[in-house]
């Protein structure tokens, strides 16, 4: 476990390294929608949509002979039985368990990272103060007679924005320094 402090928090870094002993993949497609009705000659019909979530699950033996298993969903993840695999996983600090965020397979030299994880944990690393800053905002905005509530509002946004950003490139380096 390598820790990193980055913004005045602190996460772990976790990560193992197996061969796959065994995988399986399967899609789940689910409708959406559809239908519609008339009425004395007028109406329409309803569109349906669909949406396909890919569930990788596959085994890793590490080199203590502990067998690891390891379930993903939309990641697509390119592994065969005999593949050797590095997994890649961030807790934050107060958390008992983090998302994976990388999927390093060694033999292919092919690594997937869940970019939008490491977004949601930046998002994370900032919602406390984002919220207290937007009760101060609406406070303020009482006191003054809501003068500067739209300005007030885009500067923290802009803010927000910019923070969770440097967190996101960040983790990626500190991630991408755990790698094989």
């Amino acid at each position: 476990m390598t820790t990193v402090s980055i913004q005045g928090k602190t996460y772990g870094i976790y990560q193992f390294t197996g061969e796959v002993v065994d995988n399986n993949k399967q899609r789940e497609t689910r409708v959406h929608g559809g239908g519609g009705a008339t009425y004395n000659g007028t109406g329409g019909t309803a569109p349906v949509t669909s949406s396909t979530t890919i569930h990788d699950q596959f085994f890793l033996m590490d080199d203590n002979g502990q067998e690891h298993d390891v379930t993903l969903s939309n990641w697509n993840v390119t592994l065969r039985t005999g593949h050797r695999i590095q997994i890649i996983w961030v807790i934050p600090e107060n958390k008992q368990e983090g998302p994976y965020v990388v999927v390093n397979n060694l033999n292919l030299k092919k690594f997937q990272r869940n970019d939008p994880v490491i977004g949601q944990l930046a998002s994370d690393h900032y919602i406390k103060p984002f919220w207290a800053g937007v009760a101060g905002i609406i406070v303020i905005s009482f006191m003054i007679k809501l003068i500067l509530l739209p300005i007030l509002g885009i500067i923290g946004a802009f803010i927000y924005t910019k923070k969770r950003n440097q967190v996101i490139t960040e983790l990626k380096a500190a991630v991408e320094k755990e790698m094989i």
